[in-house]
């Protein structure tokens, strides 16, 4: 969090990944706009969006830190999750119309366990037509509410680990871990055909997403009861934060400078006694004595090999540079 002067007057502006608890019944852009209402927020988004009936880990990206997107860390993700055997719905959820029934009253623990256990590892995924997959610019669940059905191609997602928490029948309950991009509730339906009776899912809550999780997030009732920014301090994740995944080199100001303007970094200026270990073609997080987060690099050497290469060969090319407060007339950053 930092404090921006502009034309005089000072204004508070927050930066960075603000995980919030999101409730059932809304939706993620709901969180998204509350959020940029309450606390005065230019530009935000979120990562991985949440259904409206499912609760739990949703990151919003504040201000500066929308540049991170791309490099941020989202590949496993971790949901608690119930299904009901014997019914399949339209949306794979409770939000949709019963399409069949299936009897469940003979299904046992040991049908159960079995079927689960074909879902661990690689799988593919015939996406619901109510899932935000775009088709032609125009999300899936659009065309679904014309009644609107398209061609869909199966993806490849990863599941690492699927556990059974309980089982109550016609509810079972279960968690899992997975790659991004894989749908909870088709993972549901698909158990629910494997046994035989058919099922949906009626509860998801994240746990996870990347590095972001519960133990990090703001609750729905405290975030509609801080009184301004400065409020949600506890929870904001600063930028550099937020890129914990990412090989760090800290650049004295004159380097700083040089990649403000965007410049690369050649062999000579890389500050050798506190490399950190890093391939060729990585992303690096450069920042500065104080601390703050001034750019993302895209290493063009391995960085074992800076002793024995030309000093003006180029070793780091910025692809994304970032406000520094200081810069615009401000105090110096909060973190």
């Amino acid at each position: 969090m930092s404090l921006r002067r502009s034309g005089g007057s000072v204004k508070t502006q927050i930066d960075g990944v603000l995980v919030v608890d999101k409730p059932a019944g809304i939706t993620s852009m709901d969180v998204v706009r509350t959020v940029k209402r309450r606390f005065t927020v230019k530009k935000a988004g979120h990562l991985g969006t949440l259904d409206p009936f499912a609760t739990g880990v949703l990151p919003v990206i504040l201000n500066e830190a929308t540049k991170l997107v791309p490099f941020l860390e989202e590949e496993r993700k971790e949901y608690e999750a119930t299904l009901k055997l014997g019914e399949e719905t339209s949306t794979d959820d409770p939000t949709g119309e019963i399409l069949s029934r299936g009897a469940w009253n003979e299904v046992t623990s040991t049908m159960i366990e079995c079927a689960f256990e074909p879902f661990l590892g690689a799988i593919e995924q015939m996406p619901s037509m109510f899932s935000a997959i775009k088709v032609q610019g125009k999300p899936l669940y659009r065309l679904a509410r014309k009644g609107l059905e398209v061609e869909r191609k199966k993806r490849t997602v990863k599941i690492f680990s699927l556990q059974i928490e309980l089982i109550s029948l016609p509810l079972v309950h279960f968690k899992v871990s997975c790659s991004k991009g894989t749908y909870i509730r088709t993972l549901a339906r698909d158990i629910g055909r494997k046994i035989g009776c058919g099922s949906h899912l009626i509860r998801l809550r994240r746990l996870r997403n990347g590095p972001f999780t519960l133990e990090r997030a703001v609750s729905w009732d405290t975030l509609n009861t801080c009184s301004g920014p400065w409020a949600l301090q506890p929870w904001l994740i600063d930028m550099k934060g937020a890129l914990n995944h990412l090989p760090e080199v800290m650049g004295d100001e004159g380097l700083v400078n040089k990649i403000r303007f965007g410049r690369e970094m050649t062999v000579r200026d890389l500050p050798s006694e506190a490399l950190p270990i890093f391939g060729e073609r990585e992303w690096i997080k450069l920042t500065s004595p104080r601390d703050d987060l001034v750019a993302i690099l895209r290493s063009e050497i391995r960085g074992m090999d800076v002793l024995s290469l030309d000093p003006d060969r180029v070793a780091l090319r910025p692809l994304r540079v970032f406000h520094l407060p200081q810069e615009e007339g401000g105090e110096h950053g909060i973190h």
